[in-house]
């Protein structure tokens, strides 16, 4: 980000990095939240519509939300507003996202830029808001979260293929789980990443983190020299999912592993 730019973090709690002020409405925040993923001209009733779905909102609060959304931004170099004024609103290429930012390091095939991109990613999209239906509706979310994990996924499988990538493509995959936390094709990647590691412990914790989230209830762990079975009844998983766990968990530690004493 240069001088005189304004970037919102969204990968993450929400925040804004150059902004002139603090936005005193919350929804003047969102109302530029909205604005970053859609840079054409919007109406007063469309964005408005946007965030109060569920009600009308008198032309005062609009008019007052646009202007606090405004004077937060402040200006570019130039001095011209980062949203200038009229009867449509649009903001300025002098405001960017991390999400942009990420698009544009996370490369296909560079596990080094997917790794660069993923320290952007702190936590779930939008996180801190409350008038974000619209991402939903509109797919934007989805579209977001998959680009994440397309990325995440991609990076994984080819530092798996290298010596002593294991570890790098769990932690790309654990960050991309903080966006994306009920994506089962993360957690398969996981799960093959910790085994490559030749980490029981680390796989079985794993499967039951991502059994808790499904609703399923972890079975008690197995004594010593007992088989461990999948966790629950796994009627939530999918079963490529639960397919995957049996085949690592009935296998031998990758090399370099112990076997885990559980």
């Amino acid at each position: 980000m240069t001088d005189g730019q304004v970037e919102v973090a969204l990968l993450g709690p929400v925040a804004v990095t150059g902004a002139a002020g603090i936005f005193r409405r919350p929804a003047a925040l969102e109302l530029a939240v909205y604005l970053t993923f859609h840079r054409r001209r919007v109406g007063h009733a469309e964005w408005s519509l946007a965030l109060w779905p569920d009600r009308a909102v008198a032309p005062s609060t609009v008019h007052s939300t646009a202007s606090d959304c405004r004077r937060a931004l402040g200006r570019a170099r130039d001095g011209v507003p980062h949203l200038p004024r009229g009867s449509t609103l649009q903001l300025r290429d002098t405001v960017t996202t991390d999400v942009e930012r990420f698009a544009s390091l996370a490369t296909p095939g560079d596990p080094v830029g997917v790794l660069a991109a993923m320290r952007l990613v702190r936590g779930p999209l939008f996180a801190g808001l409350h008038r974000v239906d619209w991402a939903v509706l509109d797919g934007t979310q989805a579209g977001v979260e998959s680009m994440v994990a397309q990325a995440a996924l991609g990076a994984a499988d080819r530092l798996m293929r290298s010596p002593d990538g294991a570890a790098a493509a769990a932690w790309i995959v654990r960050r991309a789980l903080l966006l994306c936390p009920y994506d089962e094709r993360l957690y398969r990647m996981l799960l093959r990443g910790l085994d490559a590691q030749g980490n029981r412990a680390g796989l079985h914790a794993a499967m039951d983190e991502l059994c808790t989230l499904a609703g399923e209830a972890p079975r008690p762990r197995p004594r010593a020299g007992a088989a461990r079975r999948p966790v629950g009844h796994a009627n939530c998983l999918h079963p490529e999912t639960v397919a995957l766990y049996e085949h690592l968990v009935g296998g031998q530690p990758a090399a370099g592993g112990h076997p885990a004493r559980l």
